[in-house]
Parts: structure tokens; sequence; C-alpha cells
């Protein structure tokens, strides 16, 4: 399992990286329409990288700091801000809460 989690780990690094040399090849101009669309892409597989990581730590009882997690890694506080659970609304639901 330590190895699926280093793999995972080499992934989401990847990705991280992918994005912010993306950042740093368009920050002195406005974006096109299919800049915009790649970045999007670019971020969505970071998130879903950074989430896959952090599963996996849980799973081996990894979780500790997750702040010192996030820094040691860079992640960016974007990409933190998209890995906070969604609400769940009970607007228009059936259930009630147990």
């Amino acid at each position: 399992m330590a190895a699926s989690y280093f793999a995972a780990c080499k992934k989401m690094v990847s990705c991280l990286e992918a994005l912010k040399a993306f950042d740093r090849a368009h920050a002195s101009a406005a974006l096109t329409q299919d800049q915009i669309t790649r970045r999007s892409e670019l971020f969505e597989k970071a998130v879903e990288r950074v989430h896959f990581v952090i599963i996996q730590r849980e799973a081996l009882e990894l979780s500790g700091d997750e702040a010192q997690f996030f820094r040691d890694y860079a992640i960016p506080e974007e990409i933190r801000m998209h890995l906070k659970p969604k609400r769940l609304s009970n607007e228009g639901s059936n259930h009630s809460p147990a």
C-alpha cells in the first residue's frame, strides 16, 4: 500500500507542477478561451490528485498535520478551497436528519 501512496504523491506533484508551469507561462497576458479551458482541466486534475493523496493518507493513518502536508507540497490555497466538503442541502428533501 505504501508504493501506491508514493505513486499517488508523484502524480499529484506532477499535476501541481503542470498547473504552476501553465500559470507562469501565461501570467502576463489575458487568457484565450482555449487557455481558460486548459487551465480548468489542469486545475481539476490537480484537485483530484490532491484529494486522492489525502484519502490514501487517511487510509494509511498518516493524517497527522494536514497544514504541514499542504506546506510540504506547496499546495495553493485555490486548490485547498476546492477540497472542502460541499454541504448537503436538505431543501426539497424528504429525508430528515438522523
